[in-house]
């Protein structure tokens, strides 16, 4: 007997560049099976921070949407929660991944040199963008989420998900109480590989003009992907600053180091 009452919402959360979308990608196929376009993604798992069509939600189904916000009271929807997924990342590859994305969609200013974003961010513990809209710094936004006793949270770290996606899926899946048969993770794990979603990424700024968001998930304009700067950048970990200017790692890790040492991240 099923519930007449609509499921709770389980949120996948974290701050941006950590992931997010990597996650709804490999939940939606291995739920929903392989998507044949990315705004099939947003259809059934919600980004909260984007408007877009919506599918009604299967009461038998986890009820799955996206967040970059700080956990705090304002949050949306705190009442009709059950649980959260939430990722951290390098704080390191978060800043580079922040760079490649505010240049992919120009909202940064494209006047400003690569190392003084970089100083930015460590001089404020994360992008002071993100602060303004509600994201909280790096470390706040990983405490407000991790350290709650308000539901449930599954703690994942981007670097795990990397080293072993099959196995970060798997206990996703325990998490959302769903047992699927190895052959639809595996499916699920292949169609939510970097190579796949960057293709589809391509094919898809191909096909629509780049003002029209409703026909995909990937940011950015066809000039960008024709220089080799994706949405679907390279999800690399353990990546270093000097490349950008010397002196930024010391100054990262003098900087962040009580942070760095509290999520683990310390080198």
């Amino acid at each position: 007997m099923t519930s007449s009452h609509p499921p709770k919402i389980t949120w996948i959360s974290s701050y941006p560049k950590s992931g997010n979308t990597w996650v709804r990608f490999m939940l939606y196929a291995a739920i929903y099976g392989p998507p044949e376009r990315s705004i099939d993604i947003n259809r059934k798992i919600a980004d909260i921070h984007r408007k877009s069509e919506l599918d009604t939600p299967d009461p038998t189904l986890p009820l799955l949407c996206k967040t970059h916000f700080e956990l705090t009271d304002a949050h949306p929807e705190l009442a009709n929660t059950k649980g959260a997924i939430h990722i951290i990342r390098n704080p390191r590859d978060v800043l580079l991944s922040a760079l490649n994305y505010h240049r992919l969609t120009g909202v940064t200013d494209q006047q400003l040199p690569d190392h003084a974003y970089a100083q930015a961010f460590i001089a404020h513990g994360g992008d002071p963008m993100y602060k303004q809209l509600g994201f909280g710094t790096w470390a706040s936004h990983a405490r407000s989420w991790r350290t709650t006793e308000r539901f449930p949270v599954l703690a994942l770290r981007y670097e795990d998900l990397k080293a072993d996606p099959r196995a970060a899926l798997v206990t996703m899946l325990d998490f959302l109480e769903l047992d699927l048969d190895d052959t639809r993770i595996d499916n699920a794990i292949k169609a939510s590989a970097f190579d796949a979603m960057r293709a589809l990424e391509i094919r898809e700024k191909k096909q629509a003009p780049d003002q029209d968001l409703s026909k995909r998930l990937f940011v950015g304009d066809k000039r960008a992907t024709s220089k080799g700067v994706y949405f679907m950048n390279s999800g690399s970990t353990n990546q270093k600053l000097d490349a950008l200017a010397p002196g930024l790692d010391e100054r990262f890790n003098t900087k962040l180091k009580p942070q760095l040492d509290e999520f683990g991240y310390a080198d």
